[in-house]
């Protein structure tokens, strides 16, 4: 019997979305109760997480000036996944950097932004204590702090929103889930083979790879993309060590992971990460594999990238 991949396309966390699922022509109606299951699961996910709605728990749990607040299952997981997240990267990646985000200027949703010159970041600092109570329900953060989920809560929304699938569709065969770039992918596609991922070149265009996946996440991060202030010379990546937009670091990387919500953090810290370092980075976490894209000089692949080796890719920062 002849599969096919069901695809929907939607708008969601100020990005296009897009759910596909491996199915049948008899099986069309059970594949479109899994594609609605995940559309919901990710609307639900940015009422929750959404650092631009004044009413998500993420802003009233910002708003709390240091106070617990009841906070649902989504919030609570993206929470407890972000300070997984800070202590996997050592610090390179911190939910805390609200603050430092908004004073270089990404004090709104990406297109309602406006030129203006950064600002000091005053009272902020690295690590801020987060806080999650999982029997209670409830969440704090130290008074002054302030959290921005935005990456990670996409990945994190993906990793969901497949989960959210597969309890529409016990038996289903396979599916990938793109929020933006940041993508989950579960199961068979149609062909029976692997999930194929390409990564766009962010210097000539066009395609600079193709991923090969069975399973997992891919996230990708730069400064090549998100640029703003007066001249477009500020970006969106948050130094925790110095609470401005990085200095080192590749122009993007692109970090594939056991799940979205890891993807995307390691690729947040390998992205202000300096270029020789990125190696090192990678070997000691055997699980992710990364393709790093310098400012100047040959694209390499870090760890074990599940594609085939193009000439181009011999890790020249080993």
């Amino acid at each position: 019997m002849m599969r096919l991949l069901e695809h929907h396309t939607f708008r969601a966390m100020g990005t296009t979305c897009g759910v596909g699922v491996t199915t049948t022509l008899a099986e069309l109606p059970t594949a479109h109760r899994a594609i609605a299951a995940a559309v919901a699961e990710v609307s639900a996910c940015e009422l929750a997480l959404s650092r631009f709605d004044p009413e998500s728990e993420l802003s009233r749990l910002n708003a709390a000036g240091g106070a617990w607040i009841d906070a649902g299952p989504r919030l609570l997981g993206a929470l407890t996944r972000a300070m997984d997240a800070r202590e996997e990267t050592g610090g390179l990646f911190d939910p805390a950097v609200l603050p430092a985000l908004v004073a270089a200027g990404y004090d709104r949703s990406f297109e309602e932004l406006e030129p203006r010159a950064a600002r000091a970041a005053f009272g902020w600092r690295a690590g801020a204590a987060v806080e999650v109570d999982h029997t209670r329900a409830r969440a704090r953060i130290e008074p002054g702090a302030a959290v921005d989920l935005g990456g990670i809560g996409k990945g994190f929304s993906a990793d969901r929103a497949v989960r959210a699938m597969i309890a529409a569709w016990p038996s289903m065969p396979g599916c990938v889930v793109d929020l933006g770039g940041d993508i989950a992918v579960w199961g068979k596609p149609p062909d029976r083979g692997t999930w194929r991922i390409a990564v766009a070149d962010p210097r000539h265009g066009g395609r600079l790879s193709v991923l090969s996946l069975r399973a997992g996440g891919v996230a990708t991060s730069g400064r090549d993309r998100r640029r703003f202030g007066l001249d477009g010379e500020l970006h969106h990546l948050i130094d925790p060590a110095t609470g401005e937009p990085a200095v080192p670091g590749p122009l993007a990387v692109t970090v594939v992971a056991p799940d979205a919500a890891s993807a995307e953090a390691h690729a947040t810290a390998l992205a202000i990460t300096p270029v020789a370092e990125s190696s090192r980075y990678v070997a000691a976490r055997p699980h992710i594999a990364a393709l790093v894209v310098p400012t100047a000089g040959a694209p390499f692949i870090a760890g074990d990238l599940p594609t085939g080796v193009p000439a181009w890719a011999r890790d020249v920062a080993s």
